[in-house]
């Protein structure tokens, strides 16, 4: 006497199984969405501190400078890096205090002012008007190939002579520097090299902001994503006993130019040839390309293969 076993029905397990990724899924979502926004808010006080650190000027005063009410203030703020040229556009504002003003903000007297980056010769601020902001252009010393890791420094230094006969005179004029920026993309600050009773020279350096690093670094990834999602998708295709699709070859294909389209919309980011490009890009564009090729041969041996085995009519 034979027994059957009675085989148990797929259809609930395969509506459990699907039950059981619909909650998977779910969660995912769930903890995709939550993670955009502790990124958003993230993002915003990144923004915030940056703002806050820029807009606290930092101040420096040469030693010839003394405790009284006449000196003159010079405000150095950083307006643009700049760093595929190689360079950091500051605006000096000077403000006259003391016996150096009128009673309007005028100077009291001539002043000449010497500063790096200035490229239109001597600078006369003439006694009896406001001094009008002066615009400096810093070389940068970096490596932009660092990107979006790339740091860079630019040497300033201030110096101002009263004029006196139209000569500039040796007398020291008390000094007080401030630095401050508005370009909020970049982290900047600098630092005292020196000071004497004669000028003040700082250098400045800017790294790109917490928020811009981290944009780029989640790209990066994401491409990093497509292209293991490429490989997987491919190998699948191609191991799988059923023929290779036509919609493969076009995914594929558009992935080629989806890459160099996201590497464009990184913050700031440089020509080709970066650190980023050697360590993620060329890799993931190489990847998704030896996928197409790899497929486009699968194809093709397949086809001819079943075209052999065809019976002649």
């Amino acid at each position: 006497m034979s027994m059957e076993v009675e085989e148990a029905p797929r259809g609930g397990n395969s509506a459990e199984t699907v039950a059981g990724r619909r909650r998977i899924a779910k969660i995912l979502l769930i903890v995709l969405a939550v993670f955009i926004v502790l990124v958003q808010v993230a993002t915003f006080v990144s923004r915030a501190k940056t703002a806050s650190s820029d807009a606290s000027p930092e101040i420096y005063r040469d030693a010839g400078w003394w405790a009284g009410h006449s000196y003159i203030e010079i405000d150095a703020q950083v307006l643009a890096v700049t760093p595929t040229n190689a360079s950091e556009t500051v605006r000096l504002t000077v403000v006259p205090h003391g016996r150096f003003a009128k009673n309007g903000g005028e100077l009291a007297q001539s002043i000449n002012l010497d500063a790096d980056g200035y490229a239109g010769g001597t600078i006369t601020l003439l006694a009896g008007e406001i001094p009008p902001p002066v615009m400096l252009t810093l070389d940068l010393v970096g490596d932009l190939s660092q990107y979006p890791l790339d740091k860079y420094t630019a040497n300033l230094t201030i110096n101002l002579r009263p004029v006196v006969a139209g000569q500039r005179a040796e007398v020291a004029v008390p000094t007080v520097l401030s630095v401050d920026s508005i370009k909020h993309d970049w982290k900047t600050n600098s630092s005292l090299i020196q000071t004497t009773n004669r000028e003040i020279a700082v250098q400045l350096t800017s790294e790109r902001g917490t928020a811009t690093i981290g944009f780029a670094l989640f790209e990066l990834l994401i491409m990093l994503f497509l292209a293991c999602i490429a490989v997987a998708i491919t190998y699948a295709a191609i191991v799988s006993p059923k023929p290779l699709e036509f919609s493969l070859f076009v995914w594929l294909g558009a992935m080629l130019f989806a890459l160099p389209a996201i590497r464009g919309t990184m913050p700031g980011v440089p020509g080709v040839g970066t650190m980023a490009d050697f360590g993620i890009f060329f890799w993931c564009l190489f990847a998704v390309a030896s996928c197409l090729i790899v497929a486009a041969i699968t194809f093709v041996r397949t086809s001819l293969r079943s075209h052999r085995e065809q019976p002649d009519d």
